[in-house]
């Protein structure tokens, strides 16, 4: 969730459980609602779009005090987002299994 604005939000969906539990197509995308999650826009620019096999654990997105988003996931990378979600680099990678992201708020 936004920290300033409870309209806005964000998810990664993944498939089911039965599907692999990786994002749909594997192609990820973090999908923002600016209206409460009346309406969804995919964000993909700088995830990985093709052969992505990851899970990202519900403990594992958090957003900071300036509204940047950060997910790990289970294959070791951390993604992070510094304009809302609009892009997207991975901070790194190579870590044991991402199971939880928390942001200090000064």
């Amino acid at each position: 969730m936004h920290p300033d604005d409870p309209n806005t939000i964000w998810v990664l969906p993944l498939n089911s459980d039965a599907a692999g539990r990786y994002p749909p197509d594997a192609s990820a995308a973090v999908w923002k609602s600016i209206d409460g999650g009346e309406s969804w826009e995919a964000k993909r620019n700088g995830l990985p779009q093709s052969g992505c096999f990851f899970t990202v654990l519900r403990q594992s997105m958090a957003t900071d005090a300036e509204a940047g988003i950060y997910f790990g996931t289970n294959t070791g990378s951390v993604f992070a987002s510094f304009d809302e979600g609009e892009n997207w680099t991975e901070i790194t990678r190579h870590l044991p299994a991402i199971l939880s992201v928390e942001t200090l708020g000064f």
